[in-house]
């Protein structure tokens, strides 16, 4: 995935944050998803590299276009 940086993509929450540790929360929360099924485009920066790197199983990453 870190072919991606620099282009837009689509960030989608994939499951609920219920059962995860609390700084698995704090980093949904940083990429401003809150309920199951949000979506939210941004560039994909280094920053937001590492998060979805961490959080695979609770965020989708798409390519926008």
């Amino acid at each position: 995935m870190s072919n991606l940086i620099g282009k837009q993509v689509v960030l989608t929450l994939k499951m609920s944050t219920i059962s995860t540790v609390p700084k698995h929360r704090a980093f949904v929360q940083t990429l401003g998803l809150h309920k199951v099924g949000d979506t939210r485009e941004c560039e994909y920066t280094p920053s937001v590299h590492g998060i979805c790197k961490r959080i695979p199983f609770l965020v989708g990453v798409q390519v926008k276009g």
